[in-house]
């Protein structure tokens, strides 16, 4: 609310009210503006000249005053009654008086003005023994009405009296309200007696002394009660400041901490604190027994009683007090325990005798989880800021028991979860195992069934030197094929630990090139090197990822048809969350991957081919390479079109998060 004029206008209004409409002011200060509204004492405010209000307020209460009176002239009216009732305050009385004459005052009219109000500027256009001329230049973003202009004529008319004198013949020559730049009021006054002017200046400073006293005195009674005031004031402000940390506090526990007792710990910690409660318990509903039970107790002596621990409240029982609170969902406070209804037999009640009792629901998402209980062992009761509180925090406390006892119930979860994924993957292991030795069988079957077929010939056929050479040479072949299947096999069943280092990944490839070169050169392939030389040493497993490159590159060879090119590029990128990676895209030009079956490659036993000058299509290669950029933290991607080529993608991070823990503790 914007401070434009003094609550001394406001004052004058109020009292004029009252004076004319019984005493009742009800109607005049209801939805006046937020600020005000919410003030305990809305009137006493309006009241006090040390205030200041924003004029679309008092243009409100002149518009109700001429509604409630039905008097379109109120406003000029207000000013004849508050200058004949001193109701526009010594201060401005005295200040007034202080000029003992028309023209002097009218020479300081600015100065008035500024004392009590921020709405205009007051111009004085001419001024003689008894005529004086002035205009009033209205703001004009403020929000003003009429009214303030007949105000000020009746201020202006009957000035005088303030010092005994006769009101002025006044005249508007124009109105701002009416369209005009300005209000010029014209006043004129009767000559005064020189020797009467003298004696009036002499009388006067005697007659202000007295004023000034009398008002000195009434504003050290008011001094006294806005000195009490403030007190009172700011003690409760420090109490709602200690509130707001405590609240903060507790949601700061809210989110740390997840442990139910500790956390029901804390919290009655930062609660004693605050409004020093004596005992309080927590009882908790149980929706399968449908009762309250004991979950947290605080003030006793040692340890909570076993028989509190085990006490339980149906939720149907509503002659108990915290029954009823559940059901309601409403606090209730019980000021004298010996004198009301609650039954004696209580155990809560023989266990902590108390003198008095307050219950206060916990509930969260609209429903009641339970309830906090405290009492006081004295007469005095429980303090009205204490249940004040109290209602404040619990729905903190739900929610942290709420919370609590989701993240308990999440654990559990996950460790059942834990339990669940290892019987999977024990299930997933014995599939596997079965699964590879049905394919190990077929897979070893053949080729023995064809040396087993020779080997049944060669007696009958051992001179036939065409048929020895023959069954050499398959022989050779089928038992290359099953001992390529059994290292193969055996590479799979390794769970070696990875062993990183550093290493040049480039330098890495160029090795793997190297050792495929008899293939490619008989192919009469083209490698093309890409590579990075910014890479530098990369943290890695360089026997793994040897692996991973001499399988995908000797499949690139195989596939690409004579004369092709094959392209390998390395680059550093940038990976969200995981920061500096490693690249390395292996491309061939030969006849793809179908899209039915690409999804499918990195699976066991799957391939696309029977047999290789270097691999036999066992269909395992590329799930060990899949495996092993897994070990690295990485990843393999696949790209591929019919009678386009294929592209491999391996992503992987250039240093891991173990190696950057060990070279920052180096640092």
């Amino acid at each position: 609310m914007e401070r434009e004029t003094s609550c001394i206008n406001s004052r004058s209004i109020i009292n004029y009210i009252k004076a004319h409409n019984n005493g009742d002011c009800s109607e005049l200060l209801h939805d006046l503006d937020p600020e005000i509204d919410s003030l305990p004492d809305p009137e006493s405010f309006l009241q006090d000249p040390n205030n200041w209000i924003s004029c679309s307020v008092i243009s409100k209460l002149y518009k109700r005053a001429r509604l409630i009176l039905h008097d379109e002239m109120v406003a000029y009216k207000i000013a004849k009654y508050s200058i004949e009732n001193s109701s526009l305050g010594y201060i401005q009385k005295i200040f007034v008086k202080a000029f003992w004459s028309s023209k002097k005052s009218f020479k300081h009219a600015q100065k008035i003005n500024d004392k009590f109000n921020r709405t205009k500027r007051v111009e004085l256009v001419s001024v003689g023994r008894n005529l004086a001329i002035f205009r009033l230049h209205w703001d004009s973003s403020m929000k003003l009405s009429k009214d303030l202009c007949l105000f000020n004529q009746g201020i202006y008319t009957f000035l005088p009296t303030i010092w005994s004198g006769k009101p002025y013949t006044f005249k508007e020559a124009c109105c701002y309200f009416d369209g005009a730049p300005y209000c010029e009021y014209h006043v004129k006054w009767k000559f005064q007696n020189r020797v009467r002017e003298y004696f009036s200046r002499f009388f006067m400073s005697r007659a202000m002394l007295k004023d000034i006293i009398a008002e000195q005195e009434k504003d050290k009674d008011i001094i006294e009660k806005k000195y009490d005031e403030v007190n009172r004031l700011n003690a409760e402000l420090n109490y709602k400041i200690k509130q707001l940390l405590a609240v903060q506090d507790t949601g700061k526990a809210i989110v740390s901490v997840l442990d139910l007792k500790q956390l029901l710990t804390v919290i009655m910690n930062i609660l004693s604190n605050v409004c020093q409660i004596n005992r309080a318990i927590i009882m908790l509903v149980n929706d399968n027994e449908g009762c309250l039970e004991y979950m947290y107790g605080v003030g006793f002596d040692g340890e909570v009683p076993q028989e509190i621990r085990n006490y339980t409240v149906p939720l149907d029982r509503l002659s108990n007090i915290m029954a009823r609170v559940v059901s309601k969902g409403q606090s209730e406070y019980i000021p004298d325990t010996k004198n009301s209804t609650l039954r004696k037999e209580n155990i809560v009640l023989k266990r902590a005798n108390p003198t008095s009792a307050f219950v206060v629901p916990l509930i969260t998402r609209s429903r009641v989880i339970g309830i906090i209980a405290t009492d006081a062992m004295d007469g005095d009761g429980i303090p009205k800021e204490t249940r004040e509180t109290l209602e404040i925090f619990a729905p903190q406390i739900a929610i942290a028991i709420e919370n609590a006892k989701l993240y308990n119930k999440l654990r559990e979860q996950m460790e059942d979860l834990k339990r669940s994924q290892a019987l999977l993957s024990r299930a997933e292991k014995l599939s596997f195992l079965g699964n590879m030795a049905a394919r190990l069988a077929h897979e070893i079957k053949n080729p023995m069934t064809a040396i087993g077929t020779f080997i049944q010939m060669l007696p009958q056929k051992y001179d036939d030197e065409e048929f020895r050479t023959e069954f050499y040479e398959i022989a050779m072949e089928e038992t290359a094929r099953v001992n390529n299947l059994i290292a193969e096999l055996l590479d799979l069943a390794k769970t070696r630990e990875s062993q990183f280092e550093l290493s040049d990944v480039n330098e890495l490839i160029d090795k793997m090139i190297l050792l495929t070169s008899p293939q490619s050169h008989s192919k009469h392939i083209d490698i093309v090197r890409n590579y990075d030389p910014d890479i530098g040493q990369v943290w890695m497993d360089p026997e793994k990822i040897k692996q991973v490159i001499l399988n995908l590159l000797s499949n690139a060879i195989d596939f690409t048809p004579d004369k092709g090119k094959i392209e390998l590029t390395t680059k550093k990128i940038m990976e969200h969350k995981k920061g500096e990676a490693i690249q390395i895209e292996i491309k061939d030009n030969g006849p793809g991957i179908p899209q039915d079956v690409i999804d499918k490659i990195f699976d066991p036993y799957f391939t696309t081919r029977h047999k290789s000058s270097m691999h036999n299509g066992t269909g395992l290669g590329l799930f060990i390479a899949h495996k092993n950029m897994q070990d690295h933290g990485g990843i393999i991607e696949v790209k591929s079109k019919v009678n386009e080529g294929t592209i491999f993608t391996l992503s992987f991070p250039k240093a891991s998060a173990g190696f950057r823990r060990r070279s920052s503790d180096k640092d």
